[in-house]
């Protein structure tokens, strides 16, 4: 988890191709967070509640 401004966002990193997120969006439904964060091999995808960012991209965070 990281905060950003006055949020708490959960990050969750996949290494692996099957990137299903069941605890994220668990987590997400449970707390209310609006956002969430994923590192994966997938290239970069804006899903609404969860943006997927590519592994090497890491540092930008």
């Amino acid at each position: 988890m990281i905060q950003m401004e006055d949020r708490i966002v959960p990050i969750e990193v996949k290494a692996e191709g099957n990137v299903y997120s069941q605890s994220l969006k668990a987590y997400c439904e449970k707390y209310h967070s609006k956002k969430a964060v994923r590192f994966s091999t997938l290239k970069y995808v804006d899903q609404g509640w969860m943006v997927n960012i590519p592994l090497y991209a890491i540092s930008t965070l």
